[in-house]
């Protein structure tokens, strides 16, 4: 069976799938910088005026082709029928089985544009690609990657000047088999 990639290139035996991470699953670090949770439905609201972030802790399933970028975006939307962009960002540290988490974060910068035309319409659900993440030398199963997701209000690329509402945080990834026929190995 044959798949095409995010390029349109088909590639034999190549699937993708969603490491997901619901808005309403994922607890605070308890920081200052935390957004509200929103008591009607338990989603993020993200403040229009200042740097608000929250974390994930993400294992690479047994199944992800191996050193195959993996492509994180935010579903979210607006809280109101207001004009103006959101400034996401993402920052990110990868670690191997054994490896020792770098000291410093990747930053994949700020994302304002939606994948899905921005009617300026509260309550419309709106993509944002955060950005590819080349996975080159990522050769094992069980990886993690510690995430930090951000709204950057205040950034010039933010004009919303309402809460934005993160749905979930979610990555596609390319699958190449089942599972690891091994516990720790593919």
């Amino acid at each position: 069976m044959s798949y095409k990639n995010r390029d349109g290139i088909s590639e034999s035996g190549v699937m993708w799938d969603d490491l997901r991470f619901p808005a309403s699953a994922v607890n605070p670090p308890g920081a200052a910088s935390d957004p509200d949770i929103d008591p009607t439905d338990g989603c993020w609201l993200f403040d229009p005026g200042s740097t608000e972030l929250l974390f994930f802790q993400v294992q690479f399933p047994h199944k992800w082709k191996l050193e195959s970028i993996v492509s994180p975006h935010v579903h979210w939307h607006k809280t109101t029928s207001a004009t103006g962009n959101v400034a996401w960002r993402m920052r990110y540290q990868i670690a191997k089985l054994g490896d020792v988490y770098p000291g410093t974060w990747t930053d994949l910068g700020i994302k304002t544009t939606s994948i899905i035309t921005d009617n300026d319409t509260a309550g419309e659900h709106l993509l944002t690609e955060l950005g590819d993440i080349d996975m080159t030398g990522i050769d094992s199963v069980s990886a993690m990657m510690k995430v930090e997701i951000a709204r950057i209000g205040g950034d010039g690329g933010d004009g919303y000047g309402a809460d934005a509402k993160l749905l979930e945080f979610d990555i596609h990834y390319q699958i190449d088999s089942w599972g690891s026929r091994n516990e720790y190995i593919k």
